[in-house]
């Protein structure tokens, strides 16, 4: 790895901006595979520190750091593999824009996902919203992003 390899979020910015959300995992295979196959986000970069025994993903829908990224981080050892990771009564949840909500829920539960709050919307013409939970439990809030979409149910 040269060390341009670690400006992965730019080196000309002029102001700040969101760039990742980071999540402690506790199977990182399982992790991904709910992150990339089932939700359809794209592995942009993975490192694997063994002298501090861990390794980042970081995930996006695009092929660029240019909008915020997911980072995964399994430590090989400790905490994930020993007690468990807890979430504590702070995190919320992390928001993933979807075209059709109720198709993309449809989808979720072919592949065994819980919906833990069917789609609808909280006020009137606003666009509707879902929760599903990842394999570790995290919270992951859908929102509608194609105002045009069919409305089910």
């Amino acid at each position: 790895m040269s060390e341009d390899d670690y400006w992965i979020w730019g080196t000309e910015a002029t102001r700040p901006r969101l760039l990742h959300t980071m999540l402690r995992v506790s199977n990182l295979e399982r992790s991904l595979k709910f992150y990339c196959e089932i939700l359809g986000m794209k592995v942009l970069s993975r490192v694997d520190v063994e002298s501090a025994k861990f390794t980042i993903v970081f995930l996006n829908f695009s092929d660029d750091f240019d909008s915020g990224a997911i980072e995964l981080t399994y430590n090989w050892e400790g905490q994930a593999n020993d007690e468990g990771y807890t979430h504590g009564s702070g995190y919320g949840h992390v928001a993933v824009g979807v075209p059709d909500i109720h198709s993309f829920c449809d989808i979720l539960k072919s592949r065994g996902v819980e919906i833990t709050t069917e789609p609808k919307s909280l006020l009137p013409g606003a666009p509707a919203l879902a929760f599903v939970k990842d394999p570790d439990g995290y919270s992951i809030e859908l929102i509608q992003t194609y105002k045009a979409a069919p409305e089910n149910g």
